[in-house]
């Protein structure tokens, strides 16, 4: 007898579309059944409340960086619906002060701006990821991206407002991340009550598309140990 497949729902990061999560979900095959969602808003409430509204009643999210800090505002509006969470990439700390403006730049020189990103968004060696950003980058556009942006942007950090999550969290960063350190992954899983945290060598700010079988295989082991955990 088969064990019934695990409903995920996946959302893309800034400038990214489903192609981001298509070899995870290749290889995963029929242990899931897939919704990718992209919701670009400019504030992460209208994100979570379109997301929820569209969503399975009950699921797994997957949320990559600024879809990470979704991610987490939608387990923390709906603790109910959300089965298990894996987050990569993201800074659940407030937005720093005096940055870069992603979202001016995005709406006024998007291909500047997605040019910049292409050159530090996965690791070095990785061109064909990077390549596959950008593509990603000009089908959302800089309209979708300055919403994004926006958004993340204004958002409340989320760190005090994790302890009530009782769902697992799969918490997987880049070893390499250029954008969002290692450390502000641990810091994350540090403050979920349930977390794994787990470290990819050789990888950027986009564990999935730079290393899709290893991400893909911490996930079905982490969803497996959670099925047999609760079984």
């Amino acid at each position: 007898m088969s064990n019934p497949k695990t409903t995920v729902v996946f959302i893309p990061a800034l400038l990214c579309d489903a192609t981001l999560y298509n070899g995870v979900i290749e290889r995963l095959g029929d242990q899931i059944e897939a919704h990718v969602m992209l919701s670009p808003k400019p504030t992460m409430a209208a994100s979570v409340a379109d997301i929820l509204a569209r969503a399975p009643k009950t699921f797994a999210l997957v949320g990559t960086s600024y879809a990470g800090n979704l991610a987490l505002e939608i387990a923390i509006a709906a603790p109910e619906r959300v089965t298990a969470l894996w987050l990569m990439g993201c800074d659940a700390a407030a937005p720093q002060a005096g940055g870069p403006d992603l979202a001016g730049g995005l709406s006024t020189q998007p291909e500047a701006v997605i040019d910049m990103l292409g050159t530090v968004i996965a690791h070095p060696d990785n061109k064909d990821a990077a390549a596959t950003f950008k593509t990603m980058a000009h089908r959302v556009g800089g309209q979708a991206g300055a919403a994004q942006a926006t958004a993340l942007a204004t958002r409340q950090e989320s760190l005090t407002r994790l302890q009530g999550l009782a769902m697992p969290a799969l918490v997987l960063w880049g070893a390499d991340d250029a954008l969002v350190p290692v450390a502000a992954g641990k810091t994350l899983a540090q403050h979920l009550p349930h977390a794994h945290f787990h470290a990819l060598p050789h990888c950027g700010h986009l564990p999935t598309l730079e290393a899709p079988a290893a991400a893909a295989d911490l996930f079905a082991k982490f969803l497996m140990e959670e099925t047999a955990h609760h079984a």
